[in-house]
């Protein structure tokens, strides 16, 4: 398969405990709230401009890299695979990529060729940083580029059909027609 490669809007630097949100009405970039427990992004966090996720948000994706970027860098990615998650009882999708444009990067082509353990810490990440919130995340697990480049291009039409719909009304009317993105 052919590789993807996105370009990618960073929220949240890798080792932030600042959680930024993107307004897709505003255009801008928030504080949204400052994680409440003892854990900080283990990756660079970003988003997809183009592409439109079922909870309403645009297509999240971990930047693997060295460096730390600030929120509103676009970085080039090359996709790897993608974290299968459940949040709030809603599809929260992960891609997981690379840096695109650093030589250090360029054996990396699928999850596969990750180290284990930085997986493991990515997945440790999601499932514990919303305890202290009293909020329950489920990462269902995680899944190879083919299926990551699937659910972007499913992600890009949902953002085409339903990008200008309040986020509220698109999960509501998302449950209705694909109940199967809304349950654990």
């Amino acid at each position: 398969m052919e590789k993807l490669t996105l370009d990618v809007v960073i929220e949240i630097p890798k080792n932030s405990k600042v959680k930024y949100e993107y307004n897709r009405k505003t255009g801008k970039i928030s504080v949204d709230r400052i994680l409440y427990g003892p854990s900080s992004y283990p990756q660079n966090y970003g988003f997809i401009p183009e592409a439109l996720d079922w909870d309403g948000d645009e297509l999240d994706v971990l930047v693997i890299a060295d460096q730390e970027f600030m929120p509103g860098v676009v970085v080039p990615t090359r996709i790897l695979g993608a974290m299968e998650m459940i949040d709030g009882g809603e599809t929260d999708t992960k891609l997981i990529g690379v840096i695109d444009c650093d030589p250090r990067f360029k054996g990396y082509n699928n999850l596969a060729s990750l180290p284990e353990h930085l997986l493991l810490e990515i997945k440790d990440f999601f499932e514990t940083y919303k305890r202290l919130q009293k909020k329950q995340v489920i990462v269902k697990g995680f899944q190879e580029v083919e299926w990551a480049t699937k659910e972007y291009h499913e992600c890009v039409e949902l953002m085409n059909k339903y990008g200008k719909i309040d986020k509220d009304a698109f999960v509501e009317q998302m449950k209705k027609e694909h109940p199967e993105k809304y349950c654990a």
